[in-house]
């Protein structure tokens, strides 16, 4: 009877223990819902980003214009990266009626460098529709900025809140993960009910005034302390608010799902020389690069993520050929270079070629093919590979000239 008494003590106790455990499990995964709590975040934050507040252009000024130009921007890129690319854009695109007016070939030219090309001629339609439907003046209704080409919902709260203040959520790469932390949010931050609840605690949290300044502090917390590793929680100003923090778990969440390795790919394209000049090729509406020009390329092996294969192998020459027209006579790799782009991981290798024949062609793919001085392809949309090949190209064309 002792022995049967004492284990059912114990399995009560067990039974205790994991009742209240859950019990601070749900409150912690509501605790968003205590306006103590929301008002304690708000004012540490808020108080921590006064002195520690990131610099970058595009907050110098509330122009929504220079937000949706940076947001663009900033789309799986480094706000350190952006800067230098931001400040040559606006020099060229100062206000949203030059970007409207401006030649599609000139966007992505000042865009070049920063990848995901789509995203430039999003942000020259959206410019367009600002002009065109809202007298160049950006609107400040949720409905109206969501309807603009390539704005979802962080940008939209994004511009609303850093433009205007007004109290739009937003849930991004940085602020996720805090919000997640102070949750002690363990689901998969990709699956849609991860986002449903961060959404959802970003608004609770946005202030009705001094919005944008909050989630400006939000994303630098993301960034500065709270980070993907080794969060620096004895500096965190919401330390005593995190939920993750309290449970010892801030090194686990939030959980991200691992990239997949990068694809492989082998590529060959031909540096085809006449009488000083060299042959290039402009790439037809949709997929990757499109419209952009590009020396011949073709795919030898692997992945194929600009859709260079013919279906069955062909040579280089006779690719060439099925590109543009022209038979050419190819001659030995001059160049080797590799680049990464979506998720593969590409090698081009780089062949002299001489021109055998005169009639040019596009192929399938393609809307133009021309031959061009050197000097002409740094005026020309290219692909970050084929801008460097194209700078040492111009370098050296002389000596492979005389080859």
């Amino acid at each position: 009877m002792g022995r049967k008494g004492a284990g059912g003590r114990l399995k009560n106790q067990q039974r205790s223990f994991l009742n209240c455990e859950l019990e601070k499990a749900n409150q912690v995964r509501d605790q968003d819902l205590d306006q103590s709590w929301v008002d304690s975040v708000r004012q540490q934050l808020i108080a921590w980003y006064e002195g520690s507040q990131r610099d970058f252009p595009w907050r110098h000024e509330n122009d929504p214009y220079r937000i949706l130009v940076s947001e663009m921007m900033l789309v799986q890129t480094t706000a350190a990266a952006v800067i230098p690319y931001f400040e040559r854009f606006l020099r060229r695109f100062p206000d949203v009626q030059t970007l409207a007016s401006a030649q599609e070939a000139d966007v992505l030219r000042a865009w070049e460098g920063l990848g995901y090309y789509r995203r430039a001629r999003q942000l020259q339609a959206a410019a367009r529709t600002i002009v065109d439907r809202h007298a160049g003046e950006m609107p400040r209704e949720l409905d109206a900025v969501r309807a603009l080409p390539g704005v979802g919902r962080y940008v939209a709260g994004a511009i609303l809140s850093f433009a205007f203040d007004l109290p739009a959520p937003i849930v991004e790469a940085n602020s996720q993960r805090v919000l997640a932390r102070l949750l002690a949010w363990r689901g998969d931050l990709k699956t849609s009910a991860s986002q449903t609840r961060l959404w959802a605690v970003a608004e609770r949290l946005v202030p009705p005034r001094g919005a944008g300044k909050f989630n400006q502090a939000l994303m630098d917390l993301g960034a500065l302390i709270c980070t993907p590793r080794s969060p620096a929680c004895l500096l965190c100003p919401l330390a005593s608010l995190c939920a993750a923090r309290r449970l010892g778990i801030q090194d686990s969440v939030p959980v991200v799902t691992p990239r997949p390795r990068p694809l492989a790919a082998t590529e060959a394209c031909a540096l085809v020389v006449r009488e000083g000049t060299v042959l290039v090729v402009q790439r037809s509406d949709g997929g990757l690069w499109s419209r952009f020009w590009e020396f011949p390329t073709i795919n030898l092996e692997g992945a194929d993520p600009a859709g260079r294969s013919f279906g069955a192998a062909v040579s280089l020459s006779e690719g060439v050929e099925r590109l543009t027209g022209i038979r050419v006579r190819i001659g030995p790799e001059i160049k080797t270079l590799t680049y990464a782009v979506t998720r593969h991981r590409v090698v081009l290798r780089v062949h002299l070629a001489q021109a055998c024949s005169d009639s040019l062609q596009p192929g399938p793919g393609l809307v133009d093919a021309r031959w061009v001085a050197t000097s002409e392809l740094a005026e020309l949309p290219l692909g970050s590979a084929a801008r460097r090949l194209a700078a040492w190209v111009h370098q050296h064309f002389q000596e492979l000239s005389g080859r």
